[in-house]
């Protein structure tokens, strides 16, 4: 089914690799690149992954033959950037635009620094690792899943969603990676030339921009304005007329549904 997905573009997806379990994408594609087995644009997807981890190791819940989860690995056709964090944000806009494009009347948003949320609920996680040789980005791969015909309605506590919990039918997973992959090429190609268009996507669509959210800072809950993410990926907030950088991980925005 996925072997014959056969996007429009130039590198991203070209090459599709495929498993019905592996314990990890983003592992598999890091192993290919160890032994000088990877191609740029390489796409590793598995319909189940038994380590499957979002960001600091966090699992990733996903039912077998109903979700998308899979790999990109990039070997910077483009020239290195300035700061490696705008591929997060080129990945994340990507995928906010497609899923923009189903779920025209939802409220799709970008929580900080990488999670879809539709109607304040989370439908895609990325989880991007760069390896670097000094200051030289050598390559990226990117990890993606996606909440497509997995039903989480009848889960009540868990805040997530699906596109088949918003639509109430199954969508056509190929049809749906083919245009991610269609999209972020796009996106990518222009990365380094089009920069300023991509923060200024993320910045908007993020979850709480310009709003008063609450956050845990180091344990105490904290009523801050978002103002923007940076360049480099550090979550700005003003607290008490006060602009201050935070990390991720350093902070925690709390959702309230």
């Amino acid at each position: 089914m996925f072997a014959k997905v056969k996007p429009n573009t130039q590198i991203i997806g070209q090459n599709i690799i495929y498993f019905n379990q592996v314990n990890s994408t983003n592992k598999f594609a890091m192993e290919l690149i160890r032994q000088k087995m990877a191609e740029n644009g390489t796409v590793v997807l598995a319909e189940y992954q038994s380590e499957g981890k979002g960001q600091f190791g966090r699992e990733w819940m996903s039912n077998a033959y109903e979700n998308l989860m899979f790999s990109i690995i990039l070997k910077h056709v483009t020239n290195a950037p300035p700061n490696p964090f705008i591929i997060n944000k080129t990945i994340t806009v990507s995928m906010h635009q497609c899923l923009s494009k189903l779920l025209p009347d939802s409220q799709i948003k970008i929580k900080w620094p990488n999670d879809i949320y539709v109607d304040m609920r989370k439908i895609s996680g990325i989880l991007v690792e760069n390896n670097f040789s000094g200051h030289h980005l050598n390559y990226s791969i990117i990890g993606i899943g996606l909440n497509v015909n997995q039903d989480f309605e009848s889960i009540k506590d868990l805040k997530a969603t699906s596109l088949k919990s918003k639509t109430g039918e199954l969508s056509d997973r190929p049809g749906l990676l083919k245009q991610i992959l269609e999209q972020f090429e796009t996106n990518y190609l222009q990365m380094n030339t089009n920069s300023d268009t991509i923060e200024k996507l993320f910045n908007e669509n993020l979850l709480g921009y310009r709003e008063t959210s609450e956050f845990d800072i180091h344990d105490t809950i904290e009523k801050a304005r978002i103002v923007e993410c940076d360049k480099s990926g550090r979550l700005i907030l003003e607290i008490n007329a006060e602009h201050k950088p935070f990390l991720h991980g350093e902070i925690k925005q709390l959702i309230h549904a």
